[in-house]
């Protein structure tokens, strides 16, 4: 996929369609790959549509989107912000869709006014194992589970 990726990426328009790259990958390798793909599937007039099933590819979407957001808003921090996330992989929000597909229908998960992925069902079946995990370890204290 890489050698696809890098040689197609040089020409002015193509179309990127990659379905869950996150597979058989840590979370470490999954951020490392979405900063990879958004440099070079976005250059020009090159788009890139991902799907996926990882917690780990939003949140990393999000940071993306985000740095590009604090770059622009506070100009002076351009290069703080560069050390911390690759100004190559930042997405601006307003070239940037996110969608889920649910119950035969499908939802934006972009929060306009923050340009960034709202809640969505991958953080909400986190969150429900965290809450389970906490309630647990009140259990094995012998405290009342919330």
């Amino acid at each position: 996929m890489l050698t696809v990726v890098a040689f197609e990426a040089n020409r002015y328009s193509a179309s990127f369609i990659i379905e869950e790259p996150e597979l058989n990958l840590y979370p470490t390798a999954q951020q490392g790959l979405l900063n990879w793909l958004v440099e070079k599937c976005t250059k020009g007039e090159n788009d890139l549509t991902i799907t996926t099933h990882s917690p780990y590819i939003l949140s990393h979407l999000n940071l993306l989107l985000y740095a590009y957001q604090v770059a622009e808003q506070y100009p002076d921090r351009r290069a703080e912000v560069a050390a911390l996330v690759p100004e190559a992989s930042w997405i601006n929000p307003k070239e940037f869709a996110c969608y889920q597909v649910e119950n035969g229908g499908v939802q934006s998960l972009v929060n306009e006014e923050l340009g960034m992925i709202d809640n969505n069902e991958l953080d909400a079946l986190s969150g429900d194992a965290a809450d389970a995990f906490d309630n647990l370890i009140r259990l094995s204290k012998g405290i009342a589970v919330k």
